[in-house]
């Protein structure tokens, strides 16, 4: 177990171990949800992240032999706050296009139809397990906060390369929106709550509240938003996450958290930089 403490070594041990066996659980869950009405998916996507978050934890304690704090059911209100920031991005951008005229919003459908709530909760909990969890926490641990935010950012955009209606900018706008905006949310704050509650909430709040395309897969919401104008402005059929406006508005609030995370001394330095005796090049600050 001592080499699983050299961050090279445990980057790849859990890449392979637990990242892998989270993501082929996810697409499982995801086929199941689908097939099922909103509430029987969102009680069966609450099962289901709760098993994968024991699994993160038995991992973390048993083969890693560390605590992972940024899970700990003490800092559980952290989804609230996440869910309130992802919620707000969306709406933000809603209003931004209302009151300009881009956009034009009627009632959409019923509740039960309302974006699968369950679909919002996997990816919420799965994808912020596998990219800030393991990939971005690992890769901080070897190359430090910087480029490991860039090289994960990177890299989520690119797990989206197979949506529908995806584009190089639609990509490139992931890569600030779900990769360097979380990435910064979890360095400053050190807690996948945050993060998943963000991403869940954005997820739901675009599709199944608005009813604007997710990533490229359309959804029925609980309104029907009908955006008018070219593509850089409205995202066109990838949704408002390829929108320029949800970029600027994303890249503003990672800003924001980096700022913070520096204030906080969260910064992690490159492995070979480090002190001996401990994590961070600085004192930490007490993570949210």
């Amino acid at each position: 177990m001592h080499r699983l403490r050299h961050p090279v070594v445990a980057l790849v041990v859990e890449l392979a171990i637990l990242a892998l066996p989270l993501n082929a659980a996810y697409r499982f869950a995801m086929q199941i949800v689908y097939r099922l009405d909103a509430l029987w998916g969102l009680l069966f996507a609450l099962v289901a992240a709760v098993v994968a978050c024991n699994a993160y934890n038995l991992y973390a304690r048993l083969v890693a032999q560390r605590v992972a704090d940024e899970l700990a059911p003490r800092r559980a209100r952290g989804v609230l706050y996440g869910i309130a920031l992802g919620a707000l991005l969306i709406a933000v951008v809603v209003a931004t296009f209302l009151l300009t005229g881009v956009a034009k919003v009627g009632t959409g459908g019923a509740f039960a139809l309302a974006g699968l709530p369950g679909v919002a909760v996997l990816a919420g909990a799965f994808e912020e397990l596998v990219a800030r969890g393991v990939v971005l926490r690992n890769l901080e641990n070897v190359f430090g906060s910087a480029a490991a935010i860039v090289l994960s950012a990177a890299l989520f955009a690119a797990l989206h390369v197979g949506n529908p209606s995806a584009t190089p900018l639609s990509l490139a706008a992931l890569a600030i929106e779900g990769g360097a905006m979380l990435g910064a949310v979890y360095v400053a704050t050190r807690s996948l709550w945050w993060t998943a509650g963000i991403h869940a909430a954005w997820n739901f709040t675009q599709t199944g509240v608005f009813g604007i395309a997710d990533s490229g897969h359309p959804g029925q919401g609980l309104l029907r938003t009908e955006l008018a104008g070219p593509e850089w402005l409205t995202g066109g059929a990838f949704g408002i996450e390829a929108s320029v406006l949800g970029v600027a508005l994303c890249a503003i609030v990672a800003a924001g958290f980096l700022v913070l995370a520096d204030r906080r001394g969260q910064w992690v330095a490159p492995f070979w930089n480090r002190i001996p005796d401990g994590r961070r090049s600085r004192t930490s600050g007490k993570p949210s």
